[in-house]
């Protein structure tokens, strides 16, 4: 991911300071793992973001572990820090 997208990132975690960060997770596993996590966690609810070709990010959103989820593309990120 672009240095754009890790700000992004920093920004998230700096207005939720409950959260509960996890390293990076390899591409071929699915989205079951993030289940997984979570409750190991003792989370309910579940952000995470996705980069591809090295120029989209996408985000999604879920509620651990029946759901909805939501998966959003970001654009544009611009920051005021």
């Amino acid at each position: 991911i672009s240095y754009r997208h890790r700000h992004l990132m920093e920004d998230v975690k700096k207005l939720m300071p409950h959260h509960k960060p996890e390293s990076k997770m390899e591409r071929h596993k699915n989205l079951f793992v993030v289940n997984e996590m979570c409750e190991m966690k003792n989370c309910n609810k579940a952000l995470m973001f996705e980069g591809r070709k090295k120029k989209d990010l996408y985000m999604w959103f879920s509620n651990i572990p029946n759901g909805p989820s939501a998966k959003f593309l970001v654009e544009n990120c611009m920051f005021l820090s």
